[in-house]
């Protein structure tokens, strides 16, 4: 069965504020309190630039190898990159745009961020140019169900390919459409429902609405969904766990099993990558 979404991806710092009404204030974060990377690629995945700075393909803002090549070898580049890591880049960030280098015309202020780690990191880019090596580490190719349920499991993306061929979902998005110019992107995967439904929610005082599904990834990112969004609403159509884009298994930069909440405005805010694990909670009074 295949499904079409056109939500865009929208950049971080704008999604973060787009995100914050309500429960959708923690549809997205990326690990809080963080307090330290053991190295700067940890802080590019949990500090969550990676959401907005593609390894391979462009994404709302410039891929990391771009700014690399752009600010190699210019005087003070990396002070330079780590202040408009810090500050942002308006207006001079409108420059990516004009290049068809970023779908976004300035990145806002990483307020998550330190001058000092930023110049840690931005010094990083240009020495790596922007490769990144050493992001599989964060890879993941199984994941668990646990919580609140009848019957807790763990699934390997072997094991999900070989779900029933009525189970099995795929879904076109698109990602960012100025990034892509409208190109949609098709996934295949499993309904986070029917993964539901095989573990069999239990609540303990039969209120199902005081039930929350929470998604996280090797990194520490959440997507949290209610009870009502996966089981009574159109967004439960497309909550999908997913392990092929576009035909091919998934890069190392979201792993080898994923999940998006493919009809969100936002796509970003439920998009976990590297994903580690579904719980399902139940809320209390």
């Amino acid at each position: 069965m295949q499904e079409s979404s056109t939500q865009s991806l929208l950049p971080g710092a704008f999604v973060w504020a787009a995100c914050a009404p309500g429960l959708a204030a923690f549809l997205a974060l990326w690990a809080p309190g963080y307090a330290g990377a053991a190295d700067e690629l940890d802080m590019v995945i949990k500090r969550g630039c990676i959401a907005c700075h593609g390894v391979t393909e462009m994404s709302v803002g410039p891929r990391f190898a771009d700014v690399a090549k752009k600010r190699g070898g210019q005087k003070n580049a990396a002070e330079t990159l780590a202040g408009h890591i810090v500050k942002g880049t308006a207006p001079e960030g409108a420059g990516w745009l004009k290049e068809g280098k970023a779908s976004m015309p300035f990145m806002f202020p990483s307020r998550n961020v330190t001058p000092d780690e930023a110049l840690g990191l931005a010094s990083w880019i240009l020495a790596t140019k922007g490769e990144m090596p050493g992001l599989a580490q964060y890879v993941s190719d199984r994941f668990s169900v646990s919580g609140t349920v009848k019957t807790g499991f763990e699934l390997s993306v072997d094991e999900l390919r070989k779900f029933p061929r009525q189970d099995l979902r795929e879904i076109d998005v698109v990602m960012e459409p100025m990034a892509t110019a409208g190109k949609k992107e098709h996934l295949k995967g499993v309904l986070l429902r029917t993964l539901l439904e095989k573990a069999v929610i239990v609540s303990p005082d039969r209120d199902l609405r005081k039930i929350i599904i929470v998604a996280k990834s090797v990194s520490g990112q959440l997507a949290i969904f209610s009870w009502v969004d996966i089981f009574d609403s159109a967004t439960g159509d497309g909550v999908l766990v997913f392990f092929e884009r576009d035909g091919k298994a998934l890069a190392d930069d979201e792993g080898r099993v994923a999940l998006i909440s493919s009809k969100d405005t936002n796509l970003s805010c439920r998009h976990v990558r590297w994903l580690k694990s579904i719980e399902v909670r139940h809320v209390a009074d």
